[in-house]
């Protein structure tokens, strides 16, 4: 558990670390805001469509070589970052973090799974939970990090970084990970590779990606595309021996693809929030960037005390159900807000997303494990994270939708009723699923 701990820590350190470095490197490379946010969607990005890429490859070649293959891409990364002489090699950088930080979550789902085939026991909930925690806890190390490596050393620091944090995951994964067999000799491992369902997937997660920074109106041509890649994708997927996603398997494996609705709907909310809720708090409440990063602690903070205490045994309805209420109550109280609210009902209200945050995580998590055929255990785990990094995406388009004229308390109610409508549907979701009482008894 040691490297895949350390592995689950990359992806998040690295979604918040740029945070800080956005400005100076705009001063710097004489590039303005829009084009440095392109630093955080490329990464989203990379990592939506590289998360279930290595998932597939951990599932035909073996996780430990694919975790391995991460870190060290992460390292390369951070070298490429370090010394980019100009924008585009920033974003090449960012692109190779998502990729590598990407692989290290599936391929410790699959190794968790072969390994708990071998000893003949199952996966206990806290192991599952314990790569959530460390997750979550990364979340909020990341922006105060990147911080203090901008103010001593400078922005490229933050590039930098994931040399050193690249090799030791790599260096303890090598050491310490029980070797694992690929289910299939080398060549014709590669060759049960589905290329193209794999660029079809790409480009559609890429199309949604520019839907969503272009609401309320994207481009006809960017809609047609998308729409023109899900069709195709859906047409090479049910005529290939061994595809790249699944599609037979997931139209009868209702809880799999309810659980990764459930995802979505969740990060959502939990990245609007973030998004939303921010700016607001420095625009119209008039807080300094470090007291809207404190009130934003608290739901860190519960979020992983839930995730590591609140799935216990084999029982999902409950820690989701209390999930999906904490998400309808934090989102009511996102519409009693003003600029005259005190600061312990801020955060009172940011702390309730902190539920969802955490158990909606684990659970959903656990349940793609047991539903997901052992086979396809990598490539599920990696569309469990596409989900979330879908939410993500949207609620970029979500927030800038409602801060079209500026940040204000009528958009933070906007998003406020977005968000309880995904809460609405979450509990629904929630209650309507009966795989979660076939697979609690897994």
């Amino acid at each position: 558990m040691v490297p895949l701990c350390a592995g689950a820590v990359l992806n998040p350190v690295n979604s918040t670390v740029i945070a800080t470095a956005l400005s100076p490197i705009g001063g710097d490379l004489g590039v303005g805001p829009s084009a440095t946010a392109w630093l955080v969607a490329v990464m989203y990005l990379a990592s939506a469509i590289g998360q279930p890429v290595a998932g597939r490859l951990a599932d035909q070649f073996g996780p430990r070589r694919v975790f391995l293959a991460g870190g060290m891409l992460v390292a390369v990364a951070g070298v490429l970052g370090a010394l980019a002489p100009d924008f585009s090699w920033l974003l090449a950088s960012r692109a190779l973090v998502g990729l590598g930080t990407g692989a290290a979550f599936p391929a410790a789902i699959a190794m968790l799974r072969e390994q708990a085939g071998r000893l003949g026991v199952p996966t206990p909930p806290r192991t599952l939970a314990l790569l959530s925690t460390v997750s979550l806890v990364t979340l909020t190390v990341g922006p105060p990090l990147g911080g203090v490596l901008v103010d001593t050393i400078g922005w490229r620091a933050v590039f930098a970084v994931n040399v050193p944090l690249g090799l030791a995951v790599t260096a303890l994964g090598f050491l310490l990970l029980p070797r694992s067999l690929p289910r299939h000799r080398e060549a014709r491992a590669w060759r049960l590779l589905d290329l193209p369902g794999t660029a079809l997937f790409g480009g559609a997660v890429s199309l949604f990606l520019l839907t969503t920074m272009k609401l309320p109106r994207p481009p006809a041509a960017v809609l047609l595309g998308l729409v023109g890649c899900l069709l195709l994708l859906v047409l090479v997927e049910v005529r290939v021996r061994t595809p790249f996603i699944d599609l037979r398997m997931l139209g009868t494996n209702a809880a799999l693809v309810t659980a990764y609705a459930r995802v979505f709907l969740t990060f959502l909310v939990v990245y609007g929030v973030l998004f939303g809720l921010t700016p607001w708090l420095q625009d119209s409440r008039g807080l300094s960037a470090s007291a809207a990063g404190l009130v934003l602690l608290g739901m860190s903070a519960v979020g992983a005390v839930a995730a590591f205490v609140g799935v216990r045994g084999r029982r999902l309805l409950p820690p989701l159900m209390v999930g999906a209420l904490g998400l309808l109550a934090g989102s009511a109280g996102m519409l009693v807000l003003d600029a005259d609210s005190s600061i312990a009902l801020l955060v009172l209200v940011c702390a309730a997303f902190g539920l969802p945050n955490g158990l909606g995580l684990v659970a959903n998590q656990l349940l793609v494990y047991r539903a997901a055929p052992a086979d396809h255990v990598g490539a599920a785990a990696g569309l469990f994270r596409t989900a979330q990094y879908t939410g993500a995406m949207t609620a970029t388009g979500v927030a800038a939708l409602a801060y079209a004229d500026g940040v204000s308390g009528d958009g933070l109610h906007f998003l406020g009723w977005v968000s309880v409508g995904a809460g609405a549907l979450l509990l629904l979701l929630t209650v309507g699923d009966r795989g979660l009482r076939r697979f609690a008894e897994v």
